[in-house]
């Protein structure tokens, strides 16, 4: 018998999906109009083809496996099983464009923890940093 899991619909889908059929679509066609506006209002032209290049989706995918699709965030601090759906630069692209697709560099969040990395950065940068870095250790320790 195949494993299921609860679509955020509450469908009950095969645990290798991310959403349903239905939810799917709407994913999508929300992260077609978040990116539209990210990329016109605060990615820069070399920034945006970069997340554009098939270079990109295949380090994304390869990440979002290797943690088994886990929010490791949500994981180890809140201690929640969230399904990451984004891969976020712990240095970011800006910052240090050599670590751009650095599997070290990248940390597997879900949108919503995304947004609390991003407002965590506004008040301790350096701090959220480091506790991000530890959490990849930890997780390289105790599940790899």
């Amino acid at each position: 018998m195949a494993l299921k899991k609860i679509c955020r619909c509450g469908r009950v889908i095969d645990y290798n999906q991310t959403f349903c059929n239905e939810c799917e679509k709407i994913y999508q066609q929300e992260r077609a109009i978040a990116n539209k506006h990210y990329d016109k209002y605060i990615r820069d032209k070399k920034s945006t083809a970069f997340y554009n290049s098939p270079e990109w989706n295949k380090t994304r995918a390869y990440v979002l496996g290797k943690y088994k699709g886990l929010d490791l965030y949500a994981f180890f601090i809140l201690r929640e099983i969230v399904y990451a759906d984004t891969v976020h630069h712990i240095e970011e692209l800006r910052e240090n464009w050599n670590k751009r697709i650095d599997i070290n560099n990248l940390f597997p969040l879900s949108s919503s923890n995304h947004n609390v990395i991003h407002a965590m950065y506004e008040k301790d940068k350096e701090g959220t940093q480091k506790l991000l870095f530890s959490l990849l250790k930890r997780w390289r320790e105790e599940y790899e």
